[in-house]
């Protein structure tokens, strides 16, 4: 063995992991619509969502600047 096999089966193990906690979340009687719907989450949200944003914009306008143009 040569140590290629590692990192296989990442995308499976998550999406397991996802229905488990899901099934786990239904057994304890939480309902992940209504959390997801509620105003505080969805404020929470919008307000990562906001700030993953700049983030993107802050990191692509320093990488345009550094990088060489293609044209």
């Amino acid at each position: 063995m040569n140590g290629n096999h590692r990192g296989r089966g990442g995308f499976l193990k998550i999406i397991l992991l996802i229905v488990i906690a899901l099934i786990v979340l239904g057994f304890f009687g939480y309902n992940l619509r209504d959390i997801l719907n509620s105003e505080g989450v969805r404020g929470n949200l919008a307000y990562g969502w906001e700030m993953a944003l700049k983030a993107w914009n802050w990191i692509w306008d320093t990488l345009s600047g550094v990088l060489p143009n293609s044209s």
